[in-house]
């Protein structure tokens, strides 16, 4: 080894030409300087430092390990000058983390591709000797990572020896240059600041998704309701319908049998109530034959039109047997009545025929004329 003095005025040791047995052989210029450097720094700083420590076994070796004087702690400074994967040494970082050291990753490149992965500082030497901190450090500000102050490398490791700052994984986003770095060395209140942010912000989410969904579980109920009440107008609605049907048909039942009595000559009598086979109308029957249907539903029309086309519809109004008309048949007899002399048609006139044999013998101009008969009442 030869005794030597760096441009900043560092005085150390050069290596001996042809020497390949030491353990610095190998080694750039730039790389035992800035191991120097660090070791120096570390002093500098309160803590013991010694080069080329290896670990047990030969698993890691630290270009320089810090240490307290009091044996609190250990601490790899390491100077990586030469291109290295970040898997690498993220490796290496975790080999030294198992055997209780800690390590910082030194570089004097412009960002590697490693930097900020691991625990890890950028140095650059400044005029009048000695090296300063220009990347690395980042504070939390207004709900965002920010880059840090730049300070001389022996202040930077006294923060580090003492606590003042930590190696942190950021999680929230952050702020040019910091775009690409995951680790950053901060203030332990910084890191505080963050993950309480953070969780101010889970809480904020949280908030607006309940809120969320309670406007939805109440948007629901309000659909359920009104589906509800909806549903029980249109019940009411078709229980009314039904009951207006009935009304109507109970209200032609009499001009229905008149008419009939007056177009045949016989007495008809009336089903009790409507049947689905006649679309909910009121047959009339002559003998055992359907003659006439009162008030069917014109919806279900359509489905019986052909046993409706030998039959006469009996309806209560002009709009009512619109209706029907539209699903029937073509040339669908339909006859509106109102119950009033011109709902009868006129006595038919004598064809020279007897008329069809009357039930129990009756006489179609007998005393029982006017009246009308349910089947229930009357055996034909």
């Amino acid at each position: 080894m030869h005794a030597k003095r760096s441009p900043s005025g560092l005085r150390f040791f050069a290596h001996a030409p042809g020497a390949p047995e030491c353990a610095l052989a190998g080694e750039t210029l730039a790389h035992h300087l800035l191991k120097l450097e660090l070791a120096a720094a570390a002093r500098a700083a309160g803590g013991h430092a010694e080069l080329e420590v290896r670990g047990p076994e030969g698993a890691w070796r630290a270009d320089v390990l810090a240490s307290d004087p009091a044996g609190a702690w250990r601490m790899a400074l390491e100077a990586q000058l030469s291109p290295i994967t970040a898997d690498d040494i993220g490796t290496r970082t975790e080999r030294m983390q198992a055997d209780g050291v800690s390590s910082v990753w030194f570089s004097d490149r412009y960002r590697p591709p490693w930097f900020g992965q691991v625990p890890s500082v950028r140095v650059k030497a400044v005029d009048g000797g000695g090296l300063v901190v220009v990347e690395g450090l980042a504070k939390f500000s207004g709900g965002q990572w920010e880059e840090g102050p730049q300070v001389p490398l022996a202040e930077f490791l006294r923060w580090v020896f003492t606590g003042r700052v930590v190696p942190h994984r950021r999680r929230d986003p952050v702020r040019s240059p910091l775009q690409a770095r995951i680790s950053v060395w901060t203030p332990p209140q910084y890191a505080q600041q963050e993950a309480a942010h953070l969780e101010k912000g889970e809480r904020r989410k949280r908030l607006e998704q309940e809120k969320k969904r309670r406007l939805l579980d109440e948007e629901r109920v309000r659909w359920k309701h009104r589906l509800a009440s909806e549903r029980g107008a249109a019940q009411g609605d078709h229980a009314a319908a039904i009951h207006a049907l009935r009304e109507r048909q109970a209200a032609l039942e009499r001009p229905a049998f008149e008419f009939i009595r007056r177009e045949t000559g016989v007495h008809p009598f009336v089903e009790d109530g409507g049947a689905a086979e006649f679309a909910m109308g009121v047959p009339v029957y002559v003998g055992m034959t359907p003659y006439g249907v009162i008030c069917p539903v014109a919806s279900r029309v359509a489905a019986i039109r052909d046993r409706l086309a030998a039959l006469v519809v009996f309806v209560a109004s002009e709009r009512e047997r619109r209706r029907i008309a539209a699903h029937a048949g073509p040339g669908q007899r339909i006859e509106v009545l109102n119950g009033g002399p011109a709902a009868v048609p006129p006595q038919r006139q004598p064809t020279g025929q007897d008329p069809l044999p009357l039930p129990d013998g009756e006489d179609a101009s007998g005393p029982e004329a006017d009246r009308y008969s349910r089947r229930d009442r009357m055996n034909p």
